[in-house]
């Protein structure tokens, strides 16, 4: 998957390709607030869910769906 996408007429630019290291933050939807500053890694982008990304919290196996609003750029200190 490249890093952008046909949205109609406009090419929509991923904010964050696969591998990309993320830290959780809250978005307009509900999320369960022990989500909130975890941090993972995008392991699933697609051109079907556009604005979704699949990412794995550290310490678990399990692939968690978030929108793009819900994710940022981990800072390391």
């Amino acid at each position: 998957m490249d890093a952008a996408y046909r949205t109609g007429d406009a090419m929509r630019a991923l904010l964050y390709p696969q591998g990309a290291r993320v830290q959780v933050k809250r978005g307009s939807f509900p999320l369960a607030w022990d989500l909130i500053g975890r941090t993972g890694v995008v392991v699933e982008t697609g051109e079907y869910r556009p604005g979704r990304y699949g990412v794995v919290l550290d310490a678990e196996t399990e692939v968690r769906d978030f929108s793009e609003e819900e994710l940022e750029p981990f800072k390391e200190a």
